[in-house]
């Protein structure tokens, strides 16, 4: 038994007041003379022992009724948490876009949340609840009931290590405390890194998996471009099934309320349907691709917007280069080539990508300039010459903060190692290809670069073509001159894909559509005034994004501003300069999940329940306090009624 107000278990030492006076009470007797004195001193007797009784019974009764009320004030109650220690119950609740699949009552995270409101009664125990984008600690029942009711899908997801490193957030700060965690969720394999996020666990965790009728979902994945006339675009939409399916799925295209094209996405027993849509070649165009799937709604519409194409600036100094040109073509880039000396350094902050092709030297004006050039975002190539001045490119690279170049190396290697997983590369390839005719160098330039990522590599394992990220733009090194005499690669099918993406990686220009992240960046070809902000906006809110100002565009940063998919506009002086497409991340759609039994087997500390019933059975059973407060104030009542019936009827 334990006490909400133990001290006043302190005023259980006044009973002995009452005892004191009893013991030392003197009552003298008269007497009264009889003629039988055999027959008075035996009625004496029996008086003085009854009288005795009496007197203790009723001293008995008093202090009884006393320390009943005592301890009624003290609030006795019966309970398996102890007054030392506080508990706390933390509930991870996940609301990313798959628990909008449907389970036997609706929507799974609907249904989680009516059913915690349901079988939470805690009014003892403090309790936390964090989803994927918010938290909330030490809830009242009626402030935990409005924030469930009001639960909305978040297009952020939490990895299971996330997770628990949160858990442990939540709770470092509190000591003294036991802690129950919980953690529902419908566990998809996406969201384990590994299979040791729940090897440190020494927390109590329960977890609680649930799960949809149905596994398969059918989505739109995504889109692109196939091809474009003066008058028409031919668009390609991916539309996939996690299952193998056979069936015909309407797919329609709008533009917002009307209707431009209706389809059919065909599965032949497969998981994947490629469908066509012809849109008009206007400057802007805002589509939507939609299809009716009622597992999950989420992934049922794509926006795309299609706008006026933004040329890449793009400027080559030094050798002419004649492979460039047919690289970087007047419909997509503004291409221009400078040999050294009639260079107009003022044109070099208007560039997006500038290439240093086969400079012997670079001189000290324009190694300033590509500093300030690289610090506002420009991307830059250096291709060295074949007597190229190493004093002078090691200024360029100690200014930039990137390291050195060591040491020409005159001997012939072939290209052979290709970073398929690079940025640059990862969409060139459909598959890896490992019997290619290899280029070759007849000589490079060995380097020391700092935090270098290589492309293509030697087969010395030397690095050919090498990716810096510098803070706010990318710098390449091609280890050696690409002219016919000294390598072959400018005839070999790297070298399209590799330039030219060195150029499309350069700007960040408005693509057909963005996924809604942490962080997203992009260009806009504009400028404003330096007091001046742009704004991002649709129907229901508008923002401010950060936004980094350069000579010849601005960046902005969007980071959680947005969280729902559809159109933004950008606006500058409130005129719309820009219409820009976010969706939500398709990782959500893939409805594979991970086997909870085997996360519990290799540790004690994990459970598992079936419902959110059982979960809180348990919180509540182990919180459950029974107060005894109501039955000491009876038994003191009780006891003054058993004097006051010894006083009435017990008979001297």
């Amino acid at each position: 038994m334990q006490f909400k107000h133990p001290e006043i278990l302190y005023a259980l030492l006044f009973l002995i007041i009452p005892i004191i006076v009893h013991l030392f009470q003197l009552q003298r007797f008269v007497k009264v003379p009889f003629t039988n004195v055999k027959f008075l001193k035996n009625i004496e007797k029996q008086t003085r022992k009854s009288a005795r009784l009496k007197k203790w019974l009723i001293l008995l009764t008093r202090m009884l009724a006393f320390a009943c009320l005592i301890i009624a004030f003290s609030q006795p109650f019966l309970s398996e948490f102890t007054i030392e220690k506080n508990y706390n119950t933390t509930i991870y609740l996940d609301n990313s876009y798959s628990m909008q699949a449907k389970g036997e009552n609706g929507e799974l995270l609907k249904t989680i949340a009516q059913n915690i409101i349901e079988k939470n009664n805690q009014n003892n125990t403090n309790l936390s609840i964090f989803t994927n984008d918010k938290s909330y600690t030490n809830l009242e029942t009626q402030n935990l009931k409005n924030e469930l009711i009001n639960i909305k899908y978040s297009p952020n997801r939490l990895d299971l290590n996330t997770v628990l490193l949160k858990l442990n957030n939540l709770n470092n700060n509190k000591t003294n405390t036991l802690y129950k965690n919980i953690l529902i969720s419908d566990f998809q394999n996406i969201n384990r890194k590994n299979s040791n996020d729940f090897t440190n666990v020494i927390a109590s965790i329960n977890l609680l998996k649930v799960t949809p009728k149905t596994s398969n979902n059918i989505l739109v994945d995504s889109l692109y471009i196939e091809s474009k006339t003066t008058t028409e675009i031919i668009i390609k939409v991916i539309v996939k099934s996690t299952n193998n399916i056979t069936d015909n799925v309407p797919v329609s295209l709008l533009e917002g309320s009307k209707l431009i094209g209706k389809t059919t996405s065909k599965f032949n027993n497969s998981k994947l349907s490629i469908i066509t849509f012809t849109v008009p070649n206007s400057d802007n165009f805002n589509g939507q691709i939609s299809l009716i799937d009622e597992n999950l709604e989420f992934d049922n519409d794509f926006f795309f917007s299609i706008s006026k194409p933004e040329k890449i600036n793009v400027l080559n100094i030094g050798s002419s280069g004649s492979f460039l040109s047919k690289i970087y073509t007047k419909n997509e880039f503004n291409y221009s080539s400078n040999e050294l000396q009639n260079l107009n350094y003022n044109s070099i902050q208007n560039q997006h990508l500038i290439l240093l092709n086969e400079l012997e030297k670079i001189p000290t004006e324009l190694i300033n300039s590509l500093n300030e050039f690289s610090k506002n975002g420009g991307d830059i190539v250096v291709i060295p010459s074949v007597n190229s001045n190493i004093e002078s490119y090691n200024r360029l690279l100690n200014s930039l903060q990137i390291g050195t170049i060591n040491s020409k190396i005159a001997t012939e290697h072939k290209i052979t190692t290709i970073n398929y997983d690079h940025p640059l590369i990862i969409d060139v390839f459909e598959k890896r290809v490992s019997n290619f005719q290899y280029p070759k160098t007849s000589f490079f330039y060995k380097s020391n670069l700092r935090n270098a990522t290589p492309i293509i590599k030697f087969d010395n394992n030397e690095s050919f073509i090498t990716s810096i990220n510098l803070e706010n733009s990318n710098f390449y090194w091609v280890a050696s001159p690409l002219k016919n005499e000294f390598s072959d690669f400018i005839q070999s099918p790297l070298v399209v894909p590799v330039f030219y993406n060195f150029a499309k990686n350069s700007s960040k220009f408005s693509k057909l559509y963005y996924v809604i992240g942490p962080e997203t960046k992009i260009d806009l070809l504009t400028s404003i005034g330096k007091d001046d902000v742009l704004k991002i906006s649709n129907e229901d809110r508008e923002f401010i994004p950060l936004q980094q100002l350069s000579q010849n565009k601005v960046t902005i940063t969007i980071k959680d501003n947005i969280i729902k998919s559809g159109f933004y506009n950008v606006f500058s002086n409130n005129k719309n300069i820009k219409t820009l497409a976010f969706n939500y991340n398709r990782a959500e759609s893939d409805l594979n999940y991970t086997d909870i039994n085997l996360i519990a087997e290799n540790n004690k500390n994990i459970s598992i329940s079936s419902s959110i019933s059982e979960v809180f059975e348990e919180i509540n059973k182990q919180g459950k306090i029974n107060w005894l407060f109501k039955w000491f104030l009876a038994f003191s009542a009780l006891f003054l009624l058993i004097e006051i019936l010894i006083l009435k009827y017990f008979n001297i």
